[in-house]
């Protein structure tokens, strides 16, 4: 059972008439996934197993694919919500959604992420792909695999996949040229990007960003400073080929800006 609640966090969500007629493909669909994350987790959190199962399809399958373990039917699911409840009664649980695919009318697939904390050890973190089957005017689970999320030994292994960054970089707009470097801190847990723009018209702009990992959420994150006395945060993660960094931002003024590179 470990983490077999885990997948319901994400992809169940309380979800209803999400697909019309024919298979949705939009964004609203999509975000009408994550807004109903947001209402299941509250749910959840509330640890009340039999509204949990009820999200489920009365033959749904759980897998755990490093232990193989198997879940069949409703029935057995209340059991091991019933059993781990109380075994935790304090747990959280946060969840995402990172791809929702509709293969028809009424099958959905759904990708993401899920942490569940159970007090005063680590949390739990697991990925999850789950096939949905809309049931009336509900979509519910009919079948999950969960799987661990590899835990970096150190910081400097987990950033290994950013070194190709290392170095010096240059590059050059009608508007604008922009020098960057690279390096590792002292400590080759950091890696620190140090960066300056000269415009066309004379003006400047310069400033220091760090890349880290964070052991708690097993993901890289990122920190920029800049001279005009804006800051930020983000995220980093790769998808295919690409790197994407998602940055939410506070401006020299205050105003709030996020983004997606």
């Amino acid at each position: 059972m470990k983490r077999l609640f885990l997948v319901a966090i994400a992809v169940a969500c309380s979800i209803q008439s999400l697909c019309p007629a024919q298979a949705p493909t939009n964004e609203a669909a999509t975000n009408t996934v994550k807004e109903q994350l947001r209402g299941y987790v509250a749910t959840f959190n509330q640890r009340d197993p039999n509204a949990i199962v009820a999200l489920w399809t009365e033959d749904a399958i759980s897998i755990q694919e490093e232990t193989g373990s198997r879940t069949e039917g409703r029935e057995a699911l209340l059991v091991e919500f019933q059993r781990f409840f109380g075994d935790y009664p304090q747990a959280q649980l946060m969840g995402q959604v990172d791809e929702v695919r509709f293969v028809g009318p009424d099958v959905a697939i759904v990708e993401g992420a899920a942490t569940i904390m159970t007090g005063d050890e680590a949390p739990i973190r697991s990925l999850y792909t789950a096939v949905l089957h809309k049931q009336g005017d509900r979509w519910l689970i009919a079948n999950s695999h969960e799987r661990d999320i590899p835990r970096a030994p150190t910081a400097y292994d987990a950033l290994q996949p950013l070194e190709w960054l290392v170095g010096t970089w240059q590059d050059e707009t009608e508007e604008a040229s922009v020098m960057t470097t690279v390096r590792w801190a002292p400590s080759r847990n950091f890696l620190i990007r140090s960066f300056e723009v000269s415009f066309k018209d004379g003006e400047g702009f310069s400033g220091t960003q760090l890349f880290g990992w964070d052991p708690l959420s097993q993901q890289i994150r990122t920190w920029v400073f800049n001279s005009d006395g804006s800051f930020g945060d983000g995220t980093v993660s790769k998808s295919d080929n690409d790197w994407l960094i998602k940055m939410n931002q506070i401006q020299s003024d205050g105003r709030l800006a996020s983004g997606t590179n």
